[in-house]
């Protein structure tokens, strides 16, 4: 059980990780995502970004840390419930040529009801590791890192594959194209 625990702690704490080095290097073009769902202020968003790349850098320090204890645990849990209420909203409204503004590997150029599921399983994740979280025994350190490189593989598969739809959407995109040209000729 603590293999699965720590695998998981792992693989949140590169998600966040990655989505907030991502955000750190676009930091303007993720200002303008969140300007984009329009849920704030122009002049309240960029202290909000500012607030919520802090928390993230907490979270995923103290995952790295402290493993899924309680600030984590509620750092993690309110960004998730902020990020999928804004995304659910802006849904409802019909706003979907929207960028998600997850960074990393979380990115995706367009809102849809995948997001709201992906954040709601992640949401569950949180809860079920701070659940465990006083339950697991320790283990050493060569398991944490072959855990880590366990959660590493699982990014790297999640990499792969969300290239592979974007070729896939690319290379039908294209088709499509070439048959409605053929069709009009």
């Amino acid at each position: 059980m603590s293999a699965f625990y720590f695998i998981g702690v792992y693989l949140l704490g590169i998600v966040f990780a990655g989505a907030w080095i991502d955000k750190v290097r676009k930091q303007t073009a993720h200002i303008q995502q969140m300007n984009a769902y329009r849920l704030l202020p122009p002049t309240l968003t960029a202290p909000v970004f500012y607030l919520f790349l802090t928390v993230e850098l907490a979270c995923t320090s103290l995952l790295f840390v402290w493993n899924m204890s309680l600030v984590p645990a509620i750092g993690l849990t309110a960004l998730l419930c902020i990020y999928t209420g804004a995304v659910t909203f802006n849904l409802l409204r019909g706003h979907r040529n929207i960028s998600c503004g997850c960074g990393g590997l979380l990115e995706n150029d367009h809102l849809h009801w995948g997001i709201v599921i992906r954040n709601v399983l992640m949401l569950a994740l949180v809860i079920g590791l701070f659940y465990v979280h006083p339950h697991v025994e320790t283990i050493p350190w060569t398991f944490h890192i072959i855990c880590f490189l366990i959660a590493v593989a699982v990014c790297l598969i999640i990499a792969v594959g969300k290239t592979i739809m974007m070729f896939k959407r690319k290379w039908v995109n294209q088709f499509e194209s070439f048959i409605e040209g053929d069709q009009v000729k």
